[in-house]
């Protein structure tokens, strides 16, 4: 009895087709910064985030990672200090991607050229704020104009109590 579970998993193992286990390629993202966010559009196209203002885009299934320009804030200064937590992306060429720390370190940013330029679009308005984490989604329906509804959300460490909660729609 205590070998027919070992000789029954042994004859699982020999008899499973190796198509039938998953099969992982490790790839070389070529940057030494900490990963902390991806997302996987489809067709091939992925965006990650990391540290020290670290984008990386793949066209190819993660072959080959380019290493996109770091944002700059309206003011100019660079992002390449900040802590790229969240990446969300629509296609090859639009992403938006969330800064987490305090204050206006928690930033979110906007390519709509593939990584070559970045546009600023919210700076955490709490000094004592600290964001967690991005989730964008298309809402079923469309709105008057033809668009898509779209519905951001951003969650934070709490403050004064209270999750920091901040959405929008546009």
């Amino acid at each position: 009895m205590r070998l027919a579970l070992p000789l029954l998993l042994l004859t699982m193992v020999l008899t499973t087709p190796p198509h039938s286990a998953a099969q992982w390629e490790i790839e070389d993202s070529h940057t030494t910064a900490s990963l902390r966010g991806i997302h996987n559009v489809g067709g091939g196209v992925a965006w990650a985030s990391g540290t020290s203002g670290t984008v990386l885009r793949t066209r190819d299934d993660g072959k080959t990672w380019q290493t996109c320009a770091t944002p700059l804030a309206a003011t100019k200064d660079s992002a390449e200090k900040l802590d790229f937590r969240g990446i969300q992306a629509f296609d090859e060429n639009t992403a938006i991607v969330m800064s987490s720390g305090p204050g206006d370190q928690s930033r979110l940013y906007k390519t709509t050229n593939g990584c070559q330029t970045w546009k600023l679009l919210f700076t955490n308005p709490d000094p004592t704020g600290f964001w967690d984490a991005l989730k964008i989604r298309s809402l079923p329906g469309l709105r008057t104009d033809g668009k898509l509804v779209v519905i951001g959300t951003i969650v934070g460490d709490p403050v004064g109590g209270n999750f920091a909660q901040f959405f929008s729609s546009d």
